[in-house]
C-alpha cells in the first residue's frame, strides 16, 4: 500500500460490461489503495464477471475468469448491482461504503483508465503541499488527444477535472453532499467540482501523477474535436450542462460562458465529422426540452 495507515485510501471503479482488458487496467491501481469497491453497473452480469468466485474456487480447475483475478487481490469488494443506476449513483455507493469503514479519501477511477505505479503516492504528495481546503486532488490526463506534456510546477488549481484518477476527500464529500444521482452521467464530475469551489475547497490537479484514460472515440480536427459520443450521451450532455449553466452561472460565469461556446463547436463537429448526425441532434433537443420540463434522472 502506497498510503499510510494515519490517511486511509479506498478505491471505486464503476464497471459497464467490463472485459479482461478492464481487469488488467485495474491491476495498475488496486494496491496503491487499502480497499477497492467494484460497483458493477452492468444490468445482466455475464458470466466472466457475474460469478466471482475466490481463488480457492476455480485455482483446481485452472480456468479462471477475469473477475477471479480481479477478486484474488483480496482488497476487492465486489458489488453488483443487476441494473444501471448510472456513473453518479455508483460512485456514491463506493463513497458511503469508504464512510462507513473509516476511510479519508476515495479515489475514483473509471474502468477504462492505467495508472503510473505512484499515482496515489504523487497525490499525497500534491495533497500535502498546498495550502487550504483540498476537495480533490486530480491526475494529469494522457489521451489519445492530449498528448501534451505536464507542467513543471508540482500542482495546477483546475476547474472540472475528469472523474478518474481523482482522490477525494470524504470530508468534503459529506460536507458539500453526493454526486448527483439524477444526472445518472454526463457532467457528473463538472457539476460536483463547482459545488466543491463555491463551498471554498480546492480542486487541484497534480501534475506528476499521471493516468493512462481512454475517453472514447475522439479525432481531433483542427481547433475542432469529434468525440463521436452515442446519441444518448448527446441527450445527458444536453441535459445536464443546461442544469450546471443554471446553477452555477451567477457563480462562475467565465467558465458557464466557455461551455457555451463549447456546444457550438460540438454541433460543428457532429455536423462535420460524426455518423448518426440526425439522430444526435434529434436527442440534443430532447436533452434541451427535458431539462426545460424537469424531467432527469436515466432517459426513458
Amino acid at each position: 500500500m502506497m498510503n499510510s495507515s494515519a490517511f486511509r485510501i479506498a478505491g471505486v471503479v464503476v464497471l459497464y460490461n467490463p472485459t479482461p482488458e478492464v481487469i488488467d487496467n485495474i491491476l495498475t491501481w488496486a494496491e496503491q489503495v487499502e480497499t477497492v469497491y467494484a460497483v458493477n453497473n452492468t444490468p445482466r452480469p455475464g458470466p466472466g464477471i457475474g460469478s466471482l468466485g475466490t481463488q480457492g474456487d476455480d485455482s483446481d480447475a485452472g480456468d479462471w475468469t477475469p473477475a477471479d483475478r480481479l477478486v484474488s487481490l483480496g482488497n476487492v469488494t465486489y458489488l453488483p448491482l443487476g441494473e444501471n443506476v448510472g456513473i453518479a449513483r455508483a460512485l456514491n455507493i463506493g463513497a458511503e461504503r469508504a464512510v462507513a469503514a473509516g476511510f479519508d479519501a476515495l479515489l475514483t477511477m473509471d474502468q477504462d483508465s492505467r495508472a503510473e505505479a505512484d499515482l496515489v503516492a504523487r497525490l499525497l504528495e500534491c495533497r500535502e503541499a498546498v495550502e487550504g481546503r483540498p476537495g480533490i486532488v486530480a491526475p494529469f490526463h494522457l489521451t489519445r488527444a492530449v498528448r501534451r506534456p505536464p507542467p513543471e510546477t508540482t500542482f495546477t488549481e483546475v476547474m472540472t477535472p475528469m472523474t478518474s484518477g481523482c482522490l477525494l476527500e470524504l470530508t468534503a464529500w459529506q460536507g458539500v453532499g453526493p454526486f448527483r444521482d439524477d444526472f445518472f452521467i454526463d457532467f457528473v464530475d463538472n457539476e460536483y467540482c463547482l459545488r466543491l469551489r463555491r463551498a471554498g475547497y480546492l480542486v487541484i490537479r497534480a501534475n506528476r501523477a499521471l493516468l493512462e484514460h481512454a475517453v472514447g472515440d475522439i479525432t481531433r480536427h483542427g481547433p475542432l474535436i469529434a468525440t463521436n459520443h452515442s446519441p444518448l450521451r448527446r441527450y445527458y450532455k444536453s441535459r445536464n450542462r443546461l442544469v450546471v449553466f443554471r446553477e452555477y452561472l451567477f457563480t462562475f460565469p467565465g467558465h458557464c460562458l466557455f461551455d457555451l461556446v463549447r456546444i457550438a463547436k460540438e454541433i460543428a463537429s457532429i455536423l462535420l465529422f460524426e455518423d448518426e448526425k440526425g439522430a444526435k441532434l434529434r436527442m440534443m433537443w430532447r436533452g434541451v426540452r427535458d431539462f426545460f420540463s424537469g424531467c432527469m434522472g436515466k432517459y426513458t
